[in-house]
């Protein structure tokens, strides 16, 4: 807009300059004096009268004569001036020609270019409209992306709710397996030491037992020499006695070792009764197979121990007839001494 209006100032300025000029050609070759016009050259007279006049106080002097100079015909004069006249003119009409040239060209632009903007501002107008229409598409979509977002994280806070709640409970139970396992570790201890005195008690029973096996070994050796020693009747008889006497103290240490025995088997299966409970009350299977290998080792035990309690009571009986045997004899020999 503002190219077009600087083109239709520039014409209009154009157009009055050259309407002027006409009119100052008209009234320059409309003015009748125009003849009267004097030459441009200066003549001689011109020149004494151009002159200054004398100063005031100097004395006059004379004027100088100089010969007057014909001046040239009028008719030449007048035909340079329609010349340079003439040169004018056509210099006028070619500037208004050239002006109106430039007019029109500006004029076409003026056109051209408001017929671009007009199309420009159809373009933009329907561009306009199809942004226009893309961000309602867009505030639509982004409204709903908006509302299922809003949904998801709502869910999202839900189920973290959730995983949060759980996460608290698995920890609680986990807490409470932790304390029930540190429970059961300091039962474990404990059942670890008890086992290690069980062990040393084996031990201790394990040497007895070896002990009253040598002097199993012993008795029968004595046995053996009270049978080769019967047929002298005072050795046999004083040996005897030794023997008795050797065999009911051994009877009483069998006394002693048979109460012992069974004190034994009753502590043994109130330990076999608390593992039981200890392995239904506990649940780990670690300890479970620990405790199973430890019963397994006790049984083996009880059956060691139960066979030499049962070796220990046939050599009692074994040393009963033994000994009924040795009385029978000495009554025997007492009756032979008797008699003798």
């Amino acid at each position: 807009m503002k190219n077009a209006k600087a083109g239709e100032e520039l014409g209009a300025s154009e157009s009055d300059r050259v309407q002027s000029g006409l009119r100052a050609t008209g009234d320059f070759m409309g003015d009748d004096d125009i003849r009267d016009v004097p030459g441009i050259r200066a003549t001689d007279e011109d020149r004494v009268t151009a002159q200054p006049g004398a100063r005031r106080g100097n004395p006059a002097e004379p004027p100088v004569v100089r010969a007057v100079r014909e001046p040239p015909p009028r008719r030449q004069r007048n035909g340079a001036l329609w010349a340079v006249c003439l040169s004018l003119l056509i210099a006028l009409v070619g500037l208004g020609y050239w002006s109106h040239q430039q007019q029109s060209r500006l004029q076409r632009q003026l056109v051209a270019t408001q017929e671009s903007f007009a199309r420009i501002s159809e373009e933009a107008a329907g561009r306009l409209q199809d942004i226009s229409g893309k961000v309602v598409a867009t505030e639509s979509s982004l409204s709903q992306n908006e509302q299922n977002l809003v949904q998801q994280l709502n869910k999202l806070e839900q189920r973290v709710e959730q995983l949060t709640a759980t996460q608290q409970t698995q920890q609680d139970e986990l807490q409470s397996q932790q304390d029930s396992l540190q429970q059961q570790q300091r039962r474990m201890q404990a059942l670890q030491q008890a086992d290690a005195a069980r062990v040393e008690q084996m031990t201790a029973l394990d040497g007895l037992a070896s002990m009253l096996g040598e002097q199993l070994e012993q008795q029968q050796q004595a046995l053996t020499e009270l049978a080769q020693q019967t047929e002298s009747a005072n050795t046999a008889q004083a040996a005897l006695r030794s023997d008795l006497q050797q065999a009911s103290e051994q009877l009483q240490a069998l006394a002693q070792l048979e109460r012992r025995l069974a004190e034994q088997d009753s502590e043994l299966a109130r330990q076999r009764g608390e593992l039981e409970a200890l392995l239904q009350a506990s649940s780990g299977a670690n300890v479970e197979q620990e405790m199973l290998v430890l019963r397994s080792e006790i049984e083996e035990r009880l059956a060691s121990t139960e066979e030499s309690l049962r070796a220990i009571d046939s050599f009692r009986l074994q040393t009963n007839r033994t000994i009924s045997t040795l009385r029978n004899q000495l009554g025997n020999l007492q009756q032979q001494l008797g008699q003798r």
